[in-house]
């Protein structure tokens, strides 16, 4: 079990996992529970600044605080995953044939809609995360999901589609199964929700004044479950088979650059998708 979740680990992140044998079977089901690792740097980061600074927070924090998040989640693990959506935006946004976007694809250098696209989403993932600072007392273990959702999109897309090179990294997904990524991301799901609400409880009890207890109760779970439940079934799903189906008609399969794609515009609608919901 350790050894499958460290393999998955090493092959979407930058953090040095401890020893282990490499073994990618089952990635679809632990991709989504690697999300843990970058959700937990968002709620250690929020709850540093709510040590700090007194409740309304004073102008500018959560701005830094929103920066200060992006900055430790991609420089731990999104930055291939950016990687793959600017490329993914520079091959299809232009025109081109078939051969022109391989060779893009493979090209380390970004281009123009590359360039774009990765500002688009730095820039829009701030501006949600600034936004929703206000909510996060109330609802952390939302707000700060959609690292999950973002990769359980990742794991459902070879589902729909087969890999374009079958020695690829995008090739270790190739056997992913439906049952296994929703068992997955239920999995990582309710050891999140544990983890925040152990988080919260444990500040609560040792008389913290700038946290509040967790209430997973009324408006609070149900506002939650109707979130949890738009992302698994609706969000994640198409997002994963838009880029399945853009891959397959333009290039005839996926590759691991589909999969950051898809990682990174899960991960934001989701956000979006929260803060509509919350507010």
């Amino acid at each position: 079990m350790f050894d499958r979740f460290f393999s998955t680990l090493s092959v979407v992140s930058r953090i040095p996992a401890p020893r282990f044998k490499f073994d990618p079977s089952r990635m679809d089901f632990y991709l989504p529970l690697t999300g843990l690792c970058p959700a937990l740097p968002g709620l250690l980061i929020f709850a540093g600044f709510s040590l700090l600074c007194k409740n309304p927070a004073p102008a500018g924090i959560p701005a830094l605080a929103a920066a200060l998040i992006l900055i430790a989640q991609y420089l731990g693990f999104n930055l291939f995953h950016l990687d793959g959506l600017m490329d993914t935006a520079d091959a299809f946004l232009g025109s081109a044939d078939r051969e022109k976007r391989l060779a893009i694809l493979k090209d380390s250098r970004a281009g123009v809609y590359g360039f774009f696209a990765g500002f688009a989403v730095l820039t829009l993932k701030a501006i949600l995360l600034y936004c929703l600072f206000p909510f996060v007392r109330d609802f952390p273990a939302l707000v700060f999901a959609y690292p999950l959702w973002g990769r359980f999109s990742a794991a459902l897309l070879p589902c729909m589609a087969k890999p374009l090179n079958p020695g690829g990294l995008g090739a270790l997904l190739k056997d992913a199964r439906p049952r296994r990524c929703f068992g997955g991301m239920v999995l990582a799901l309710l050891l999140w929700a544990l983890l925040v609400w152990c988080l919260f409880r444990a500040a609560a009890l040792t008389g913290l004044p700038q946290f509040a207890a967790l209430r997973y109760a009324g408006s609070v779970l149900r506002l939650s479950m109707i979130a949890a439940a738009i992302s698994l079934f609706a969000i994640c799903p198409l997002t994963a088979l838009f880029y399945a189906r853009l891959y397959k008609k333009s290039l005839g399969g996926y590759t691991g650059d589909a999969l950051g794609a898809a990682i990174e515009t899960a991960e934001l609608l989701c956000m979006a998708a929260a803060l509509v919901i919350i507010s």
